[in-house]
């Protein structure tokens, strides 16, 4: 699919879609939101330490984007392979509102939240650095900006001028799935040589057919 085509989705199907989105965003804005607070309220962070966890945890969930998506989704044979073969073979076809969200329901980025707070967390607590509740509260940002984008990407959705060159990229990796694996800021990508996909043809991760 080109960047400029839009896939023949019914509305309702849309419809189904948008409201998933918004249901996952809520989860992950309670998730990460309410445990940023808890711990502020037991260790109440300066704006200094605020900013500075928000910057280390765009950073941390760049790279989790990175790890989930190129060790996870496309480890050849896994349940998490299989399904995100769903979401690459509909791409392009009717189908592919249905299966474009992150998450087959809010429940699963509650658990997303889950196993990437309690490291942030304990490593916040041995290092004394206090600032978990600003890498949380940039979790919640990373996610909901992700989806949203990687929602629009996907559907034909309007893009700000700056953003416009990650529908390009990331629908490059349908095309080429062996690299570009963060959706519209490849900061990993980079450091990581995976920014130009077709180079990586011969590394043995699943590659789903669209």
């Amino acid at each position: 699919m080109t960047p400029k085509e839009v896939p023949l989705c019914t509305p309702e199907s849309v419809a189904r879609s948008r409201k998933s989105k918004q249901l996952n965003a809520w989860a992950a804005l309670l998730s990460g939101c309410l445990w940023a607070l808890a711990l502020g309220m037991i260790s109440p962070p300066t704006p200094q330490k605020l900013a500075l966890g928000f910057l280390a945890g765009l950073v941390w969930a760049n790279g989790f984007e990175y790890v989930y998506h190129r060790f996870i989704l496309h480890l050849a044979g896994s349940y998490f392979a299989r399904r995100h073969l769903v979401h690459h073979r509909a791409t392009g076809t009717p189908e592919e509102a249905e299966h474009v969200n992150f998450g087959e329901s809010p429940l699963w980025i509650v658990l997303l939240f889950v196993v990437n707070g309690l490291p942030v967390s304990a490593l916040d607590w041995l290092s004394g650095l206090g600032i978990a509740p600003g890498m949380l509260l940039a979790f919640v940002a990373y996610f909901v900006a992700v989806e949203e984008v990687h929602w629009r990407i996907h559907l034909g959705g309007r893009l700000p001028s700056f953003l416009e060159p990650a529908r390009g990229y990331h629908l490059a990796h349908h095309d080429m799935p062996v690299g570009r694996y963060n959706v519209f800021f490849p900061l990993f990508d980079w450091l990581l040589g995976t920014a130009h996909g077709p180079a990586l043809a011969d590394q043995g991760h699943a590659r789903p057919a669209r």
